[in-house]
């Protein structure tokens, strides 16, 4: 039996580098990784990935991390808040914010990605997924907690996780966890 296959969709100003602990814990779970999201089993959006979902793939699950959607606050106030919460939670080790932060800035150039993420946002990629889980963290600052945002065509399951946005890259025990309760 062939491992299932996962592709990483990635937001602004991420990717593998910031993935690695992710990647790790995912191949020594047993599933492979691929870069071709149309071809996945698996599609993990973090984040403005979760508008670069390609318009037809054959993943039966997609598990959406920290949707970017708050209706009401703008943009510039969620990433301030956001940097701020990283900021905060790594005060225990700088030298792992300023590395991460390193990458941010290198992967903030990679506009192709960025590109895809702004076209599939304005023709709601998200929207039409059947096989999604909708994941929000306690303490995202980007995600709204109000899910009827999103105006799903069906109705994902809504997840909520401890962490704030970029959780997943830090502890990805927990969303492996749930790849395994809905994977199949």
């Amino acid at each position: 039996m062939s491992r299932p296959s996962v592709c990483i969709l990635y937001g602004v100003c991420e990717g593998p580098r910031i993935a690695s602990r992710l990647i790790r814990a995912l191949t020594t779970a047993g599933f492979g990784m691929t870069r071709n999201a149309a071809e996945a089993d698996i599609i993990i959006a973090h984040s403005g990935g979760c508008f670069a979902l390609p318009q037809t793939h054959r993943a039966t699950m997609v598990l959406l991390v920290g949707l970017p959607c708050w209706p009401g606050k703008s943009t510039l106030k969620s990433i301030q808040q956001k940097i701020w919460l990283d900021m905060r939670s790594s005060s225990h080790d700088p030298a792992r914010w300023l590395l991460k932060t390193f990458w941010n800035s290198i992967y903030f150039w990679n506009m192709r990605n960025n590109y895809a993420m702004f076209r599939g946002q304005r023709r709601q990629a998200h929207r039409s997924i059947a096989h999604a889980v909708l994941v929000r963290n306690k303490d995202d600052v980007t995600c709204t907690p109000n899910h009827a945002h999103f105006r799903f065509k069906h109705s994902p399951p809504l997840v909520s996780l401890p962490g704030q946005h970029d959780d997943i890259w830090l502890h990805p025990k927990s969303y492996i966890n749930l790849i395994r309760q809905y994977y199949g």
